[in-house]
Parts: C-alpha cells; structure tokens; sequence
C-alpha cells in the first residue's frame, strides 16, 4: 500500500468536509486514482461504483484498487459469468467496489434502475460530459424527469485533467451530476440548459446561409466562453485543482512535477509526391461551388485524420461494400498501409533510433492503429523489439523493457489508465499529433508524469505543415471569408 503525498492528505480532508463529493481537477499525471481510492477507504463507503474507460481497468483501477481498498473489487458486463453475477449483487446491495466502462452503463440495453451505493466515481468525467449525450442523461439527467445515476448515490466525485475538454459549456453536464440539488434558475447546476449558457457564456449571432419564412437569413446564438471566466470554479462547493507546472496550491507553487519540462526535438521531412498528390485531392475535395458561389465544407475530426494519416505513408485505397445511413448499400472506401510503403516519417524513427544508445527503450505515439501494425512490423524485421498497444493489441505493459524495446502506442487506447510507463522510458517520438486537445495532453503525460525523469520528446513534421493541419486551418479560413460574402447587405435604416 502506497502512502499518500501530504497535499493528498489535505485534498482528503477537504472532500470529508463535503460530504466526499466535489471536482478533482487534476492535471494528468497528478494522481486522481490515488485520490479516489483514498476517498473510497475513508468515506466508509460499502457499495462504490467507478465509471472509467475500458481500458484503464486492468491497468489502472483494478490493480490500484486492490493495493490501496481493504474490499472486493469487481467488473460489471455482460461478456462473462462473472460480471453480469456482479451486477445482480451490486442490485442487491452486496458491499464492494464496481467497476463498468461509461458506455455500458449509458447503453440502451443497460438496465441501471436499481444500481445504487454511497459513492459513484465517474473517471474521465468530460467523455460523459456533452451536453445531451447519452452519457450525459446517464450520469446527470438532462431533465428533472430522468432518474440519473448520481440520484442514487450520496455522494459523488467527478475526476478529470481536462473537465472542459475544449468547451465551457460541458461543466453543465459535470455540475449536474456533482451537485443535483443545485438546479434552480442561476444555480450552478441549473436545469434548463439553455438558460445555463446563456446566463454564463459570452455568445455571437451567426448566419446560417437558410432563411426564414419571412426571407429574411436566419441566425442562430453560437456560445463562446464562460463570461467572467473563474465565477463558476468559485461557486463549486467543492474542487481539488493540481496543475502540472503551474501554481495550483501552497504545495505546489510552480506545479506538481518537480522535473524540467519535456526536451522537444523537432524533425522536419519533405512528403513523398504521391502523398502530396493525395492530400490536394482532399483539400480540393472540400472546396466546391454552388452555382456560382465557392462554398466550403468544414473539415470533421475523421476527415482531419484522414488527411494526417496520408502524411504518415504512400496508402492505398480499398474499396468495399457498405450501408449508408439510409440502409442502402453503397461501395466506400478505406485507407490501407502495405508494410512495405513509402514513408518519410518511418524512415525519420529509424534515423532517430539509430542515434540512440541500443538499449534505450523508446515510446511511439500515434492515431492511426492500421499504420501502427507497419511500424511494429517493420520495426522487428529489423530487430528493434517492438510491441503494439491498441483496442485490438493490448500488449502486457510489464514486458516493456523487458521483452520488447519499443512501445507503439495508439492515443485512444493509450492516453489513459496506463500509469507506469515513466518508469521505464523516458524518450518518446510523436509520429502522428492527436487532433483532439484533450488526448494531445493525455498522451503527452504518459512519460512526463511523477516518478519519471526528464523527457526527451522527438516531434516529427512534414515541410508543408500538413500533418498539423494546415489545410484544415486554410480552409477555415476560405470558410470564413466565405461566410462574409453570404452575409446580407444591410439596408442604411439598418445600418444606423
């Protein structure tokens, strides 16, 4: 059993004095299962349940859990025997600590009408925290009339490093789920969503290019940001904040890691023709024209991948027979990588591999899980040792540095629950950046975290700018630019 830091001990305290619920706003890498575990030991809870993602579960919480919580600790599903016989005794009130992911516990199918306890721990807390998700209604109700989770347990801790996750708006998910009770008009967990942002936020009109019946062009109210920013953070009744290399506390003046900030070396390499080729076709893809009028298509996050992924390697295109959202079969297509593809960025990792001494253990990041399989394959055929971490490969990360030499690890498997790399590694290579803020910083805390050294982070980048999203960044702004031009001329009674 481990022994808490001394800002622990007082985070500890300050939860008890709030009836063990309130907002761990800690910074990944800042210890929010030690606290939670904590709060689990102390609180005298009987019956917890924690909602973390999947794949923190055997990495993180169960093992975590065990160490630190003199209880039973069990998995809730349906894949086995065992877990749906833990769902039937959480229904029944046998005393432990539950584990599920958010997505079983948010599913249709999911009958949560008589999972009760005393503490409910929602872990990662902003994936459940869009307004209206069905992780939302789950956890916190969009309604009065819904019967959320956090109803029947007495109390409640919400942790997160990012609890905003790019957009202000997503702390009206978490306050409802923290804090039900204070749901009343201007209350920090004010039932009426709308009523929520439009009270806390700065908002802008904007046009949506239709029109009203009236002709004239319609507009709708875009929120931007909280209006006087910090006023809701000082009326939480209870938040735990811990930043990594700023000043949070009297514990932490200048953050909570005590190393220097991770070494960035960036490497630079020029784009094969035919990738260059490719990415145009995308560009050009998304700027068309409407009779007359050029007219573009905001990039999604999945076309943004795409595009970073044609950087990573020359693909090739697989065609295959689909179902579209109509039902209707229509042919799609797919990038695929073949082992042997043309590729700057994997020919910059062999060169930044080789200048490292030979036993040094090196972290691999990226987001594409198909070019992962070419980087691992490629990577032993020329006998580095390397092992892939992803939803379809959960290698063992105890053989890190034992049994294999490189870790090749995908962002949506690996930005979370997988405390313990620091150890072990400290030089990492970033071949593919997170278009997602909130995953770049999780993924960018699995070295640089307490208990490891100073970082040696290469960042590999293609001459165009591309891999980063330039071209998304280009067509936001011919979007823009766009958007002006449709804009109706005022009249000059208007204009006054």
């Amino acid at each position: 059993m481990m022994e808490p830091y001394a800002w622990q001990r007082v985070d500890a305290d300050k939860l008890a004095a709030n009836n063990w619920t309130g907002l761990l706003a800690i910074e990944p890498g800042g210890g929010k299962t030690m606290a939670a575990c904590l709060a689990i030991q102390e609180s005298g809870a009987n019956t917890t349940l924690i909602s973390a993602p999947q794949s923190t579960h055997g990495n993180a919480w169960l093992d975590t859990v065990r160490d630190q919580v003199d209880q039973d600790v069990r998995i809730l599903g349906n894949k086995t025997k065992d877990q749906q016989a833990a769902i039937t005794d959480l229904e029944w009130g046998v005393p432990g600590v539950y584990i599920t992911s958010p997505q079983f516990a948010a599913r249709k199918s999911t009958d949560t009408s008589m999972w009760s306890g005393d503490l409910l721990i929602l872990d990662e807390s902003h994936q459940t925290a869009t307004p209206k998700s069905a992780g939302n209604k789950a956890f916190s109700g969009w309604t009065p009339h819904d019967s959320p989770l956090n109803q029947r347990f007495g109390s409640r801790l919400a942790l997160s490093g990012t609890p905003m996750r790019q957009s202000f708006t997503n702390m009206w998910a978490t306050m409802r789920f923290l804090w039900p009770e204070l749901s009343k008009h201007g209350e920090i967990a004010d039932d009426n969503y709308w009523s929520w942002c439009q009270d806390r936020m700065s908002s802008q009109q904007v046009y949506t290019g239709m029109k009203n019946l009236d002709g004239t062009t319609k507009k709708v109210t875009q929120f931007l940001a909280e209006s006087e920013p910090g006023l809701l953070v000082s009326e939480m009744p209870c938040v735990i904040i811990h930043k990594r290399r700023e000043g949070c506390c009297e514990y932490h003046p200048n953050g909570f890691l005590d190393t220097e900030a991770p070494q960035v070396l960036e490497r630079i390499v020029t784009l094969a023709p035919k990738q260059k080729k490719a990415i145009k076709e995308l560009g050009d893809h998304y700027m068309t024209y409407f009779e007359d009028n050029p007219f573009v298509v905001e990039l999604s996050m999945i076309q943004k991948q795409r595009i970073r992924q044609v950087c990573l390697g020359v693909p090739t295109v697989e065609y295959y027979w689909g179902v579209d959202k109509d039902g209707l079969e229509v042919e799609k297509s797919r990038l695929e990588f073949e082992t042997d593809c043309e590729s700057p960025f994997l020919d910059e990792l062999f060169l930044i591999l080789e200048d490292l001494p030979n036993d040094e253990t090196v972290f691999v990041t990226m987001e594409s899980q198909r070019f992962a399989r070419v980087v691992v394959d490629r990577l032993n055929k020329k006998g580095i040792k390397a092992a892939e971490y992803s939803g379809k490969s959960k290698v063992d990360l105890k053989g890190f540095g034992l049994d294999f030499q490189v870790l090749v690890g995908i962002v949506s498997s690996i930005g979370s629950g997988t405390d313990g790399l620091q150890t072990v590694c400290n030089t990492e290579v970033i071949l593919e950046t997170p278009v997602s803020i909130t995953m770049e910083s999780q993924v960018g805390a699995r070295l640089d975290r307490l208990g490891g050294k100073q970082v040696q982070r290469y960042v590999i980048k293609d001459d165009t700018g591309w891999a980063e999203g330039r071209i998304s960044d280009n067509l936001l702004k011919r979007m823009n630019v766009n958007a002006s031009m449709r804009q109706e001329r005022k009249e000059p009674d208007e204009q006054k």
